[in-house]
C-alpha cells in the first residue's frame, strides 16, 4: 500500500513538474476543462507505468514526449515543431538527470529503496531547474524555424537520448559509473546549450522579418519625399506660367472658342492634382507614406481603404516604429478581406492624437474562427499559416512606449486597436 501510495505521489509530481514547465512560455489559453482533463488522463498513465515498472524504458520516454508536446499544443497553440522540440529536450534532460542521479545514490548507498530514492530526487533536481530556467532564461519568441535548421538542431536531442540509454546499459554490464556520469553530465550541459540556440535562431528570424518591415518603411518614405518633391516642382513651374496660361485663356474666351477654353481649363486642373491617389495628408512624412501605399495596394485587390487621421506633422513618435505597428495591422486586414466578396471589402482606420494619447484603431469584416495565442499571434481557421503574426511585432513596438494593444473582435469584425502614451 506504501509503495502505490509513493507511486501516485512521484506521478503527481512529474505531472506538476511537466506543467510549470509549459507555464514558462505563457498561461494556457485552453478550456480549463481541457487542460485539466489531459493533466488527469497524464497522471493515470503514468502512475499505470510506475505501479508495473514497465521494461521499455525507451517506450515509456516516447510516451511522455507525446503527453507533453499534446499539452503544449494545448496551452499555446505554438507550431509542432517548436512543441516536438521542447518537449523533446525536456525529456532528454530529464532522462540524463534520472540516471545521473541514481548512478550518484548506487556509489553511496544499496538497498530496494534507491530507486524509488533516485526518483524522487531527481524529480527535485528537475523542479528546481525549471524554477530556475524561468527566472533567469531568456524569454523565447514562437518563432518556428525553417524545416532545414529545425532538423539539425532537432537531431541532437534524439541521438543524445541514445548516447545515455547506451552509456548506461554498457555502464551496468561491467563499464564505469564513473565514465558514465561523466558522459551524462556533459549530455546535460550540451542540450541546455543546444535549446539556447534553438531560442537566438528563433530571435534571430523575428529580427530577420522586422528588419524587413524597417526597409519596405524606409522605401516608402524615400518615395513619398520623392513624390512631393516633384509635387512642389510642378507647382512652381504652374505659378510661373500662370500668367501667360490666364492670358491664352482669356483669348479663347474673347474668341468664343468656349470648348478650347474648358479642354485647357481641364488641362491645368488635370496637371495641379498633386495627390491623385493619396487619401492622407497629414504632414506626417511617415505615415502619410505608408497610408498612401496600404491604399494603393487595397485598390488593386478593389477593398475600399477609408482614412481619418487628425495628427499633427511632427509626432514624438519614432517613425519606424510607427509603421511597424500601422503596416502590420493593415497587412492583416487586407489579408482578412480579401477572402470575402468583394462588395464587403472594407477597412476602416482612424487615427487620432488627444491630448497625449495616440491611438491607431483598425477594423475591418473577417471571415472563419481566431484564436489568439499567449504570444499575440492569432490562429486562423483559413488555410495557410503565420495569420496574425504581425501583432508580435507590434507588441513589441507597443512596449516601447508603454502602451496597449486590444484586439476585440466578434464573429464578423475584427477590431485592432492600439494606444500610444506619448512623453
Amino acid at each position: 500500500m506504501l509503495l502505490f501510495l509513493t507511486n501516485f505521489l512521484l506521478a503527481l509530481s512529474m505531472v506538476h513538474i511537466v506543467c510549470t514547465y509549459i507555464t514558462l512560455f505563457g498561461k494556457p489559453q485552453c478550456r480549463p476543462i481541457l487542460w485539466y482533463g489531459t493533466q488527469g488522463i497524464y497522471l493515470c498513465c503514468l502512475w499505470t507505468v510506475t505501479s508495473a515498472e514497465s521494461p521499455y524504458p525507451l517506450v515509456t520516454l516516447a510516451g511522455n514526449i507525446l503527453f507533453l508536446i499534446l499539452l503544449c499544443r494545448l496551452a499555446h497553440r505554438d507550431s509542432f515543431k517548436t512543441c516536438v522540440f521542447r518537449s523533446l529536450i525536456f525529456f532528454t534532460v530529464y532522462m540524463a538527470v534520472e540516471v545521473f542521479v541514481n548512478c550518484v545514490i548506487l556509489l553511496i548507498l544499496r538497498g530496494e529503496d534507491v530507486f524509488l530514492m533516485g526518483d524522487a530526487a531527481c524529480q527535485i533536481v528537475m523542479y528546481l531547474g525549471v524554477q530556475i530556467y524561468g527566472r533567469i532564461g531568456p524569454k523565447k519568441e514562437e518563432m518556428p524555424l525553417p524545416l532545414r535548421y529545425w532538423l539539425e538542431l532537432f537531431i541532437f536531442p534524439a541521438v543524445s537520448v541514445w548516447v545515455i540509454y547506451d552509456t548506461y546499459i554498457r555502464s551496468q554490464t561491467g563499464g564505469s559509473n564513473i565514465a558514465f556520469i561523466l558522459v551524462t553530465f556533459l549530455m546535460i550541459l550540451m542540450n541546455f546549450a543546444v535549446y539556447d540556440v534553438y531560442g537566438r535562431m528563433a530571435s534571430y528570424a523575428l529580427a530577420g522579418k522586422q528588419a524587413a518591415v524597417y526597409a519596405q518603411t524606409i522605401e516608402l518614405c524615400d518615395r513619398q519625399a520623392k513624390e512631393r518633391e516633384a509635387a512642389y516642382r510642378q507647382t512652381r513651374m504652374l505659378r510661373h506660367d500662370l500668367n501667360d496660361r490666364l492670358a491664352a485663356l482669356g483669348a479663347l474666351l474673347e474668341q468664343g472658342q468656349y470648348d478650347d477654353a474648358r479642354q485647357e481649363i481641364d488641362g491645368m486642373l488635370y496637371e495641379n492634382r498633386l495627390y491623385r491617389d493619396e487619401i492622407s495628408h497629414s504632414g506626417n512624412l511617415a505615415l502619410d507614406a505608408l497610408i498612401n501605399y496600404k491604399h494603393s495596394v487595397a485598390k488593386t485587390v478593389n477593398a475600399d481603404l477609408s482614412c481619418l487621421v487628425e495628427v499633427p506633422a511632427e509626432l514624438p513618435v519614432n517613425g519606424t516604429d510607427l509603421c511597424v505597428i500601422l503596416g502590420n495591422l493593415l497587412d492583416n486586414a487586407l489579408d482578412a478581406v480579401v477572402r470575402l466578396p468583394a462588395d464587403e471589402r472594407r477597412i476602416r482606420l482612424e487615427i487620432r492624437l488627444e491630448k497625449r494619447l495616440l491611438r491607431i484603431l483598425t477594423e475591418n469584416p473577417y471571415e472563419g474562427k481566431l484564436r489568439e495565442k499567449s504570444d499575440g499571434s492569432l490562429k486562423s481557421s483559413k488555410p495557410g499559416g503565420g495569420h496574425g503574426f504581425g501583432l508580435l511585432s507590434v507588441r513589441q513596438a507597443v512596449a516601447k512606449y508603454n502602451g496597449e494593444l486590444y484586439l476585440p473582435y466578434d464573429d464578423t469584425v475584427f477590431r485592432a486597436c492600439v494606444i500610444l502614451y506619448l512623453p
